[in-house]
């Protein structure tokens, strides 16, 4: 399975085995992570891989393996990091294994340059799912025009299932929002949506790339009035 397969029949888990992924999975994990062109030139995002001892947090899943992601001060930092780390997600899955993004999870040692932890290895048992069985907005919801590759962008996980994305295409662009906040009590202590909206812009560059185009990013001016609640944050072009 491809990374585009997978978007449409992903599935996150909390139930993994406790059995290591083999050394040689992880260096083909390692140098699949080195072949992502970044959301933008100059993001510089980093990861630790750790076992359980090192993490702590509410609700955190055992695992045999965990990402701790980092990354300084940036433009975009957290998006970035959604971008990178999905294109993560999709390769476990797409290689037999699975994941899932932890947003209470901390590591053990305090990191000013924490962003967000991910929990991987292989599951309890193989998991798909059908496209009806996405909770998801419809696209009128979430974008205004029409593109094919916001359908995939449509399917992306994010925290508390909020997501708080917007697409406008026109000619060619894609114009992309994200919500300033997700409504509701939860949504009021959430503050993750700028990373959430990286996750959906990882799925609109695999489906780019997978229609055979260069997948570009910019942050940019001149877009068309943001919906109300929501923030421009760039253009794909």
């Amino acid at each position: 399975m491809d990374l585009y397969s997978s978007i449409f029949t992903r599935k996150s888990t909390r139930n993994f085995t406790s059995t290591p992924l083999p050394e040689e999975k992880i260096k083909e994990m390692k140098a699949f992570i080195e072949t992502v062109k970044p959301l933008l030139p100059d993001a510089k995002i980093s990861y630790k891989i750790v076992g359980p001892e090192m993490v702590k947090g509410v609700g955190v899943p055992k695992a045999p393996h965990y990402f701790l992601i980092y990354g300084k001060e940036q433009p975009l930092r957290n998006t970035c990091a959604g971008f990178l780390f999905q294109h993560v997600d999709l390769y476990l899955f797409s290689q037999g294994y699975a994941s899932r993004w932890i947003g209470m999870m901390k590591p053990k040692e305090a990191d000013a340059d924490f962003i967000i932890g991910m929990a991987f290895g292989e599951p309890e048992k193989p998991e798909q799912r059908a496209l009806k069985d996405f909770d998801r907005k419809s696209l009128a919801e979430i974008s205004e025009g029409k593109d094919s590759r916001i359908d995939a962008a449509r399917l992306a996980p994010s925290g508390l299932n909020g997501q708080p994305w917007f697409f406008i295409a026109k000619d060619g662009p894609i114009f992309v929002y994200r919500q300033k906040k997700i409504n509701g009590l939860p949504g009021m202590m959430y503050k993750m949506t700028d990373l959430d909206v990286g996750i959906a812009l990882c799925h609109l560059a695999v489906a780019t790339e997978k229609s055979g185009k260069a997948f570009e990013f910019v942050i940019s001016k001149g877009a068309p009035a943001a919906p109300d609640g929501t923030l421009f944050i760039g253009t794909v072009k």
